[in-house]
């Protein structure tokens, strides 16, 4: 009885398998994408077996110059993000075998000033078709990493990771071509805050300013102030500088030297005077995009001090980037937008958010 089962489950086995084949074949004959994706898992399963794997093709001694994907905890994503990447079994096997010894960013498009198509910058080579980067670069795009005590955002990774002229700066971001790059990337909306750390700024001594007004506990605002023009619920500094100037004639004025003075140890003094000497005739709008761009000028007075001079913005949604002189940003606006500013931030300070639109 037992063995009669055995050779019963056995035939049925069989039958499975026979028909499962004969499915296989069918499919493969008739859709050339189903060819492509069997093909590819077969003979990936072919090379891993002969010491062709992934792991053993990206290992450092076979891709020199190229490095960055060595970085602890980073080979394991890319490898993921390749397996997960569509394309035929010459775009994977060819981007491995190759890896190192071939770019697939055009820099100079990249770093080209002005906006950008990922379309400009991504390229194939050879039998690795550009669809096949693009999405591999798709699948890259959230890849975070923290190298040197330095978070490295959106879009960095891929950029580093497919092209042996980007590397991660030891400063900031990446090196391109020899030039150091800040990078701010983007999923969809809400760009990156534009601090290295909450040392970049100071912290000013408001409380001297309400014992000067003479501020009952109830009149004195709690924590600082936000910049944004449409915040509600929350005291804007313009309304606290008004409010001061009803206790002490020009005593807001002295409250917004404090403020900007204090906290933007590296803004451009220019547009900080500016905004000491207008904060009582500037309409809400204006003055919160003025300390917008204060801040913006403190960050950028730090990136020059560590040898950055060029901005690169990206965004998955629509693939498109931003690049430009740090000292030109305004000649760009249409393309991005500062926003978000809130004193009170304890996660980031006042820093502003950067983003395109």
């Amino acid at each position: 009885m037992l063995l009669h089962e055995f050779f019963n489950k056995t035939k049925i086995n069989e039958d499975v398998q026979s028909d499962r084949i004969d499915f296989i074949v069918n499919q493969i004959r008739t859709n050339p994408e189903v060819t492509k994706k069997v093909y590819r898992l077969v003979q990936n399963e072919v090379d891993s077996i002969a010491g062709k794997s992934p792991k053993d093709l990206l290992s450092a001694e076979l891709t020199k110059p190229e490095q960055d994907h060595t970085v602890k905890g980073l080979l394991g994503t890319f490898i993921r993000a390749l397996n997960d990447t569509p394309g035929d079994y010459d775009d994977f096997s060819t981007f491995l075998t190759t890896y190192g010894q071939v770019s697939y960013i055009n820099e100079a498009e990249l770093m080209k000033p002005g906006y950008s198509g990922w379309g400009a910058w991504l390229k194939g080579n050879g039998k690795v078709s550009e669809g096949f980067i693009t999405q591999l670069y798709k699948n890259l795009f959230d890849t975070k990493l923290n190298i040197n005590k330095s978070n490295r955002g959106p879009g960095e990774v891929g950029l580093a990771l497919l092209s042996p002229n980007i590397k991660f700066a030891s400063l900031g971001d990446l090196n391109i071509n020899g030039v150091e790059v800040e990078v701010k990337g983007e999923i969809s909306s809400g760009g990156g805050r534009l601090k290295n750390n909450l040392k970049d700024f100071g912290k000013p001594n408001l409380d001297a300013i309400y014992a000067k007004a003479e501020l009952t506990p109830e009149e004195i605002p709690v924590g600082f102030p936000t910049g944004n023009a449409g915040a509600r619920g929350r005291d804007h500094f313009q309304d606290v500088a008004k409010m001061l100037d009803t206790k002490q004639n020009m005593l807001g004025q002295e409250y917004i030297k404090e403020l900007f003075t204090g906290f933007f140890i590296n803004g451009d003094p220019e547009l900080i005077n500016n905004i000491v000497a207008n904060y009582d005739r500037l309409d809400r709008a204006t003055i919160s995009s003025d300390a917008m761009k204060i801040a913006y000028s403190s960050y950028a007075n730090i990136l020059k001090t560590k040898n950055f001079s060029k901005f690169l913005l990206l965004k998955l949604q629509g693939e498109k980037s931003l690049a430009f002189d740090v000292n030109d940003w305004q000649d760009y606006l249409e393309y991005f937008k500062l926003g978000s500013l809130d004193f009170n931030d304890t996660q980031n300070g006042p820093a502003v958010q950067i983003s395109m639109l």
